[in-house]
């Protein structure tokens, strides 16, 4: 239906939008701190109102509410346009076989299943939204502080010691810049404590309703053309632990004991672009074969040098996710 590098490319524009939302709140705090430094200069006291210093300003809560419309768009986008070109692809197979197919726009049970899944995740992102903040260091420990009443403790302590004289603008203010990108703007499972990046919430929550779609697809494709066997998707990259599996053909209860299907860490868990299709025995060619498969691999795990220390493909990758963060960050510092 989909290859890694396609499932990989779907959830792009909402991680754009959600990473705007995140540089324009803490655009909004930088601003409240000029308006602090303003009235340390005139002592005009009387536009100092916690309603205008002290919570998010209505203005952010308009920027929040635009994210979800543009994100909404994309999801129905996702759900309809995406997903219908992916079905259409399996139609092959069904003639290959001799099964009927049924054209997208009159499978009335998928479409159905598509509208549930589809509010489901606008849900989700509406839920993310309200549980945006950030996560600092408080007495040495880090704790998550949601948006409201960072805005209010951080806006607060700056007055002071701004008005004060105790710390001058820049300093407070590269201080709080820091702070912010140190975190990024993040979100918070209430019932575990765990917290993420807001654009990689997003990002985790379309997928996982994108791949509950593909997977029911998936499932009523095998049943339709009585096949209980599955060729899993290879791409390079993958981590070692998935390495082992990718690209070979298991009947479905191996997916689960051997692929780890359904859980965090195995086929479609957390960050797994791999994905797997009806395959049939006397019909279907295997995109890849064993001997294939295992060159392959071994050359994903050829160590490179580079400056002086030796990676993988897959080490290789990591460091330069770590170093695009990095980049990231100190774009932002220098925004703000």
């Amino acid at each position: 239906m989909f290859s890694p590098g396609e499932l990989e490319k779907i959830p792009l524009e909402i991680q754009r939008i959600f990473s705007d939302l995140e540089m324009r709140i803490m655009e909004d705090v930088v601003d409240r701190i000029g308006m602090i430094d303003d009235i340390s200069r005139t002592a005009d006291w009387r536009i100092y109102t916690l309603g205008r210093l002290g919570k998010p300003s209505q203005d952010i809560k308009n920027e929040i509410q635009e994210a979800l419309n543009k994100s909404n768009a994309e999801i129905d986008r996702i759900y309809s346009d995406v997903i219908k070109e992916g079905y259409a692809r399996d139609e092959e197979l069904y003639k290959a076989t001799g099964k009927p197919f049924i054209p997208f726009e009159e499978n009335i049970e998928l479409q159905a299943y598509i509208d549930a899944i589809r509010e489901q995740t606008k849900g989700e992102f509406v839920n993310l939204t309200q549980s945006m903040g950030f996560s600092i260091r408080v007495d040495g420990k880090m704790q998550f502080t949601e948006l409201g009443k960072y805005y209010q403790r951080i806006l607060d302590n700056a007055t002071v010691d701004i008005t004060s004289g105790t710390f001058e603008y820049n300093s407070t203010l590269k201080k709080v810049i820091n702070e912010m990108t140190n975190s990024g703007i993040r979100t918070i499972d209430y019932a575990s404590g765990y917290t993420s990046r807001v654009e990689v919430a997003a990002r985790r929550a379309l997928m996982t309703g994108v791949n509950q779609v593909l997977i029911q697809n998936t499932e009523q494709m095998a049943k339709d053309l009585e096949t209980e066997d599955f060729e899993v998707s290879w791409h390079a990259t993958a981590r070692p632990s998935h390495q082992i599996w990718q690209g070979r053909v298991y009947p479905k209860q191996e997916l689960i004991d051997k692929c780890g299907l359904g859980k965090v860490d195995g086929l479609l868990g957390a960050s797994c672009y791999h994905f797997y299709y009806p395959f049939i025995k006397g019909v279907s060619t295997r995109t890849y074969t064993d001997e294939e498969l295992d060159k392959m691999n071994a050359k994903e795990n050829e160590k490179q040098e580079y400056r002086g220390r030796e990676y993988t493909t897959y080490e290789a990758t990591q460091h330069q996710r770590k170093l695009e963060r990095l980049m990231r960050k100190y774009k932002r510092d220098k925004q703000l």
